[in-house]
């Protein structure tokens, strides 16, 4: 619980305020209380065994039309501002593969490290650099499902995204710095300070 709201939830909340026909939840069948609370919220769940994010993305991309445009994001994230998903989506254009939410954060080696340019195109995206080139990070985005159906040839998405932003396909949005991956004991500790 962060907030007195379950985790989930909050990824779940800013959807919702994206106005997202439907919302898709993959986790695994042993996920018991995971599969109960995004039921609860009214999202759908598809169980499987994803070995890496790249897959879980690839999983839960394939439930859509290749063509239909697709929010993204990981539920052991905080982040704001709330409406971050419509900013992506007000960036977004059919010569694109990706938009993607950049936030600012010290915690650079356990994320995907991305270099925009001034002209707001994403020139590189790097998963867990031991020498990042820039303080940016990457944490939530828009594409179509064939886009990211992708994603399941690849160990990280990193490596799709950069192979598409070197071809001058995908934006980069600064949404903040407000940024937390709850996968660490020291993050969750962390969480329990967020601001809802």
């Amino acid at each position: 619980m962060i907030g007195g709201r379950p985790l989930l939830d909050h990824l779940v909340a800013q959807l919702r305020r994206a106005c997202c026909d439907e919302i898709v939840v993959v986790t695994r069948v042993e996920k018991r209380d995971v599969v109960d609370l995004a039921q609860a919220a009214g999202a759908r769940v598809v169980l499987g065994r994803p070995a890496t994010a790249a897959a879980s993305l690839a999983l839960g991309a394939a439930e859509f039309e290749r063509e239909q445009l697709v929010l993204f994001g990981f539920p052991d994230t905080l982040w704001k501002p709330d409406d971050g998903f419509r900013q992506l989506l007000a960036e977004w254009h059919s010569d694109l593969d990706a938009v993607l939410g950049l936030f600012r954060t010290p915690d650079l080696q356990r994320s995907d490290v991305v270099v925009v340019g001034t002209d707001g195109y994403v020139r590189s995206v790097v998963a867990k650099p031991a020498v990042p080139t820039s303080n940016l990070i990457w944490g939530c985005g828009v594409a179509t499902a064939g886009f990211i159906s992708g994603f399941a040839r690849y160990d990280e998405p990193a490596e799709v995204l950069d192979q598409a932003a070197r071809a001058g396909r995908v934006r980069g949005v600064y949404l903040s710095d407000s940024w937390l991956d709850v996968g660490t004991p020291e993050a969750l500790h962390m969480a329990h300070d967020w601001r809802t």
